[in-house]
């Protein structure tokens, strides 16, 4: 797979489209059982690098409601957008899979794209701390690839020993690059203020 075609925009050539054949025929994932995990998107065709795939679709809440939600009624589907903003998702999203190897990332908050080209019966998979931030989000990790955490947590993508925010560059939603931004300057701060030149002096 070389390049996208236009992102497969068939209008764009003069292709008269409607919605059976970008539904059906041009979709990009379909739902299938994924063994213990319940189940999980697939690709239906190949897919191109950033290619966008499903958007997040469904009403927005906040985190009492998606806390709620999960203790009391065990619904833990909710995707983070913001900074304590979720949606709960009507569509196929909610059975998109984590896995410490994904094949999709985000262009923007809620908007899923792929992050390398995509063959056709791969599971669609992103790192669920790739956007969920929360201090408290923790759970284990059952994905199976050779650098499975065993357990993720909304901490993952500032541990700098873990190079999460480098491994998946490009395509982490912006409030999370806010959070990093701001997490680092608020550690070089307190290097500064302690007399250090920089974090690494520290540890001499």
């Amino acid at each position: 797979m070389d390049s996208a075609p236009c992102a497969l925009n068939l209008r764009s050539i003069g292709v008269k489209t409607n919605k059976y054949v970008t539904k059906q025929i041009l979709a990009a994932y379909k739902l299938r059982p994924s063994g213990k995990r319940g189940n999980g998107l697939y690709a239906a065709r190949n897919i191109f690098k950033d290619e966008e795939i499903i958007r997040v679709v469904g009403p927005s809440i906040g985190p009492k409601i998606a806390e709620t939600l999960y203790w009391s009624y065990g619904i833990d589907v909710a995707i983070p957008v913001g900074i304590e903003k979720y949606i709960l998702p009507i569509n196929e999203t909610r059975f998109i899979n984590h896995s410490c190897e994904p094949n999709i990332g985000f262009s923007g908050a809620g908007i899923f794209v792929a992050m390398r080209d995509i063959r056709k019966g791969e599971e669609l998979t992103y790192d669920y701390s790739i956007c969920d931030i929360d201090n408290d989000y923790i759970i284990d990790c059952f994905c199976g690839t050779k650098s499975c955490r065993s357990r993720i947590s909304g901490q993952d993508i500032f541990d700098e020993n873990l190079h999460l925010a480098q491994k998946y560059k490009g395509y982490i939603p912006q409030y999370v690059l806010r959070e990093i931004k701001r997490r680092n300057k608020k550690e070089s701060r307190l290097f500064h203020s302690n007399g250090f030149n920089n974090r690494f002096d520290f540890f001499k």
